[in-house]
């Protein structure tokens, strides 16, 4: 028993014992594919520069046109994500696999690989690497644009706003702007302040429109506004002109640079969020996208001429137009609307304004008469009958009874009748009614009617009704209103030479 014990003790050691093993083969190492002689090259650029100091964006774009017609068949399944990429923060193997992806692109092949391979392609093309000019590489950006976006929405927002600064920086037609995003909305922006500083050019719809988009308040959108508009129309702007004078009269600053937009100059650089070099020599240049809006470049330097915003200034111009809106509301009988926080001058500039428009309506309405335009047609044409059958054959004596001849009235002297017509000039229109006849008869600009808060078919109707019993007619008619070409002789020799 005892030496079975022993036996199987040794036999237990004998099993733990290290043993000589064969020591197995090393595996054989995948060979390394060598570095291309021109990627060695471009390489090089960065010891070998004569300069002793270079930008990144200097080197990047020696390096790119040492490598413009570089292609690659490099198999890289990794994806690049680095913010201002260059040559140079790449490996070999990116690097490589960037010039495989950009051999595939130039010939139609677009895939997505991260967004360092679009950011690196597109300032390529911003330098003109690869393209015959400006306008071949705006093409290419603006075809790899539209396709990459689809793609990758992040780098397209960039890419679309580096689309824009190119056209501007290498002066191409302004039609190639895209106006996306922001450049959209400046745009709109643009339109109407210059509306606002053109207002007397403009109607008074088209005013409205302008202060409406500059406002943080969307009257337009207004209930009220909806079903009373000519009445806001005229209200707001006469609001806007009194807030005009006040301004004038009690700040330093104007209503128009508080309210709506003041001009100035800043410098600023194209392509700040790409990595560009541009030449040490650039001709001065002015690129203008709007009349309000233009990039000068003077020894380089670029600065933007606009008019730009004041901190808040939509805000405040909302809240006046709130405050009329809750104002004409209780005049229209429509559901009340939170009034906002107005100075009091302000909100007695509103009441004033409404008040009295109101009053003026009121007082064109009476003295407006209620003419049947439809029978007028009728008048004209037993006139013309009437006439026909007066005429007398040539040839014919007109005999008429004795009984039927009337005494013989002698004309009145000629200084009479003027002194009559000079009467009729003063007497029968008011000021405004006047200008608007003799503007008509001028063949001038009416956009001051509107513009200066008065109401066109009041103007018009008032002229009909007072020159109506001269006329037996309504010597103006028409959208827009013309006069009546068979009362425009003596229309004009009353109220044009007559005021001479």
């Amino acid at each position: 028993m005892g030496n079975g014990w022993a036996a199987e003790i040794l036999r237990r050691l004998a099993a733990h014992l290290y043993r000589d093993e064969a020591i197995p083969k090393a595996p054989t190492p995948t060979p390394k594919q060598p570095t291309p002689k021109l990627l060695r090259a471009m390489r090089s650029l960065v010891t070998t520069s004569h300069d002793s100091w270079q930008s990144r964006a200097e080197l990047f774009l020696k390096q790119a046109r040492l490598m413009v017609n570089y292609e690659d068949d490099y198999v890289y399944k990794g994806v690049v994500n680095q913010y201002f990429p260059t040559y140079d923060s790449l490996s070999n193997a990116q690097l490589r696999g960037y010039f495989t992806w950009r051999t595939a692109l130039r010939r139609g092949i677009v895939e997505k690989k991260g967004m360092s391979y679009a950011s690196l392609y597109v300032y390529e093309l911003l330098h003109l690497i690869g393209c015959r000019d400006a306008q071949d590489a705006y093409e290419k950006l603006h075809a790899f644009c539209e396709s990459y976006r689809v793609l990758d929405p992040q780098i397209g927002r960039y890419i679309a706003e580096w689309e824009d600064e190119f056209v501007i920086y290498y002066g191409l037609d302004p039609k190639l702007m895209t106006w996306r995003g922001d450049a959209l909305a400046r745009q709109k922006q643009d339109e109407a302040i210059d509306v606002m500083l053109h207002r007397a050019e403009h109607t008074a719809a088209e005013v409205m429109a302008a202060v409406c988009v500059l406002s943080s308040y969307r009257l337009e959108r207004s209930k009220l506004y909806r079903a009373h508009t000519d009445e806001v129309n005229a209200v707001t702007l006469r609001v806007l002109d009194r807030v005009t004078e006040y301004y004038e009269k009690h700040r330093q600053i104007s209503a128009f640079a508080d309210l709506i937009a003041v001009e100035q100059t800043v410098p600023m650089r194209l392509f700040s969020s790409a990595v560009f070099q541009p030449p040490k020599e650039e001709p001065d240049r002015v690129y203008e996208i709007h009349p309000l809006r233009r990039y000068e470049c003077v020894s380089g330097y670029w600065a933007l001429h606009s008019y730009e915003r004041a901190d808040r200034a939509p805000q405040r111009l909302g809240a006046i137009l709130r405050g009329i809106d809750a104002a004409l509301r209780a005049r229209f009988d429509l559901a009340a609307i939170q009034p906002p926080k107005l100075k009091k001058w302000q909100e007695k500039i509103i009441q004033e304004e409404i008040e009295t428009f109101f009053r003026e309506q009121k007082a064109a309405e009476a003295r407006r008469v209620r003419l049947d335009f439809s029978k007028l047609a009728r008048i004209r044409a037993d006139a013309d009958v009437t006439q026909e059958r007066l005429v007398v054959e040539e040839g014919e004596e007109l005999i008429l009874p004795v009984s039927a001849a009337e005494p013989s009235v002698p004309p009145a002297p000629a200084d009479e009748r003027l002194v009559d017509e000079g009467a009729d000039v003063s007497e029968v229109l008011d000021a405004v009614e006047l200008r608007l006849l003799r503007a008509l008869l001028a063949a001038e600009s009416i956009v001051w009617v509107r513009s200066e808060g008065h109401m066109l078919s009041v103007l018009v109707d008032g002229i009909n009704e007072k020159l109506y019993d001269d006329f037996e007619d309504t010597v103006i008619e028409g959208d827009p209103p013309a006069v009546v070409p068979d009362y425009r002789d003596e229309l004009i020799e009353r109220y044009l030479h007559g005021s001479e």
